[in-house]
């Protein structure tokens, strides 16, 4: 069912999607489908977890103690590998985002922006950076949305890791650290 679920929410969108033209491609009733989701956002959300994993709406910690650079490269990377890996999921995401159609507890793009700005916070504040926090996070956000939109066909997840770190060290030299 989830599976179907995501198809449909990835060519239609959450609000053009409906139940009933999900439990036709899943092959079971409507009813089947209320009663393990009860709402339509709920099979939203489980559909989305299943696809990215719970680090879309988790906060994975990093090492504080590490450099600057290497930790905006490991925050870009685990970002970069999800956008990658689910590049019609992500783009449907923002285009709703966008569009406002997306109940405010399902704006996952917002949670991952809220995630970015939260994790540079904390590092600047424990390492007493003198740096706008927020106007830096706003950058690492603005170079991962520019990747999920630009780029006609990501294939992060697809690159070697040697690969992965020259693509990296771009987006690092670009915000000159």
């Amino acid at each position: 069912m989830l599976d179907a679920s995501l198809e449909v929410f990835t060519e239609k969108g959450y609000t053009l999607a409906t139940t009933l033209e999900i439990s036709k491609r899943a092959g079971v009733s409507e009813m089947t489908l209320f009663r393990h989701f009860h709402t339509k956002n709920n099979l939203f959300i489980a559909s989305i977890k299943q696809a990215i994993g719970e680090s879309i709406v988790d906060d994975l910690t990093n090492d504080m103690d590490q450099s600057l650079r290497e930790f905006i490269r490991l925050l870009m990377h685990e970002k970069m590998l999800m956008i990658s890996s689910h590049t019609s999921l992500i783009k449907m995401l923002i285009r709703e985002t966008l569009a406002h159609t997306l109940p405010q507890e399902l704006a996952f793009t917002k949670m991952i922006y809220n995630q970015v700005i939260q994790k540079i916070s904390s590092y600047v504040e424990h390492h007493r950076m003198n740096i706008d926090a927020m106007s830096f996070a706003e950058m690492v956000v603005g170079l991962l949305l520019r990747y999920a939109i630009m780029e006609d066909n990501p294939k992060y997840h697809m690159m070697n890791e040697k690969e992965q770190h020259t693509y990296l060290t771009t987006y690092l030299n670009i915000l000159n650290i």
